[in-house]
């Protein structure tokens, strides 16, 4: 993501959290939210300072609904580290296998679905497709090279894992969420 997209007029940002653009003013004054002025005097909110500022004031209720499908344990636990640690809204879900998966979505929808590329009997066209009716997005996991398939509409992750990578789709998410909010 490129520093541009990382950064929010106090205007967009009163507009995003339904608040005036002198409430954003104080709370970066405040040091609630982390910002710079241009040399024109105007200030540039980091949209990661204002995400967190968003899940202190939601009182942590989630944002967005991430299920993950059958990962290994161990980094299902390392995503949820690392979304607590960005402070980003965003309520993990784990299902062992696409049965829990389909049976979890039955009871809250996800806005995203992350499960490995190579999951054995999984039509990944189709499975798209469905999501994509469902205003779900699909993240894959892959070590492939996205590019050959980047006609399909979702989010590639390349492993071995990039932590950074991750958050940079994850907080694209997260403001298109908030967003749909406003």
């Amino acid at each position: 993501m490129s520093e541009q997209h990382q950064l929010l007029s106090t205007r967009q940002a009163a507009t995003l959290l339904g608040v005036s653009v002198r409430t954003i003013q104080l709370w970066v004054e405040q040091g609630l939210l982390s910002a710079w002025k241009t040399p024109g005097g105007h200030r540039r909110i980091v949209q990661e300072s204002l995400l967190s500022l968003l899940h202190k004031r939601q009182k942590l209720q989630p944002l967005t609904h991430l299920l993950c499908v059958d990962l290994d344990a161990d980094f299902f636990k390392l995503l949820q580290i690392l979304c607590q640690q960005w402070h980003f809204p965003v309520e993990l879900q784990y299902a062992r296998n696409a049965v829990d998966a389909l049976l979890m979505m039955g009871e809250r929808k996800p806005e995203l679905v992350l499960m490995t590329a190579d999951q054995q009997g999984i039509d990944l066209p189709m499975l798209q497709q469905e999501l994509t009716q469902h205003q779900v997005k699909l993240a894959l996991l892959s070590t492939e090279d996205p590019q050959q398939k980047l006609t399909m509409d979702m989010i590639w992750l390349t492993l071995p894992f990039e932590p950074l990578q991750f958050k940079t789709e994850l907080q694209k998410l997260l403001f298109a969420r908030l967003q749909q909010a406003s």
